[in-house]
């Protein structure tokens, strides 16, 4: 397996180096950013490399790659670089922890993220470059396509099709033979019945603030 230069030096980056050095055989030698987003020469030890160097410096050859970017933008930062890092040649890794339920015949497509106490139902085909948080169910036969995040304990129905770019909050759940359709937003504890629209943001109903304070509640 190729040492991995991870691109980012956030949040997303930090727990990509975190997984990978306790929960794979993958050695992560270097991060890389654009030049405008780099802040220092190192970042957790490891030297960073602005990404118009890192070809010359990490060549794809002898090295792969993981773009560990949120979801900014509908996921289409990310997407961006994954690109680019594919155009210039580098192998995407993709992590399935060890503590995932995948069955046989799955479709994990390249630079995916699938963290701890996900189930992933057989007959299921992930597409690239996807982030799939810590105990989201993703069910039978289901379908999520390229440059998607979906937030902790995310239940995605049997059957259902994900169109690409689409972010799916906390707690939110999706009926079963539910087109998701592309650039959609799946707000956190939203519960979709039908199709979406392309573009649309579906929200929860908040929680309300009642006019009684919790000392004057009888059961608690």
């Amino acid at each position: 397996m190729k040492p991995v230069v991870v691109f980012g030096t956030g949040a997303i980056a930090s727990i990509v180096h975190f997984y990978l050095t306790h929960d794979s055989p993958c050695d992560v030698v270097a991060f890389t950013a654009d030049r405008t987003s780099t802040t220092g020469d190192d970042f957790l030890g490891l030297p960073v490399v602005p990404f118009d160097e890192v070809a010359r410096r990490y060549p794809p050859e002898g090295f792969s790659m993981f773009i560990a970017v949120g979801f900014s933008r509908m996921n289409k930062v990310r997407e961006a670089r994954y690109h680019q890092a594919r155009d210039a040649g580098y192998e995407l890794l993709t992590y399935v922890s060890s503590k995932a339920t995948t069955w046989p015949g799955s479709v994990i497509g390249d630079n995916c993220f699938i963290m701890e106490d996900v189930i992933v139902h057989p007959f299921v085909e992930i597409g690239n470059d996807i982030i799939i948080w810590s105990g989201s169910h993703i069910g039978h036969g289901s379908v999520i396509k390229d440059h998607c995040f979906v937030s902790s304990r995310t239940a995605i129905s049997g059957n259902v099709t994900v169109e690409p770019n689409c972010f799916f909050g906390t707690n939110s759940t999706i009926r079963d033979q539910v087109t998701i359709a592309r650039e959609c937003v799946i707000g956190a504890g939203a519960v979709i019945l039908k199709d979406t629209r392309e573009r649309g943001v579906y929200v929860a109903n908040p929680a309300r603030l009642l006019p009684t304070g919790s000392d004057r509640l009888p059961n608690l």
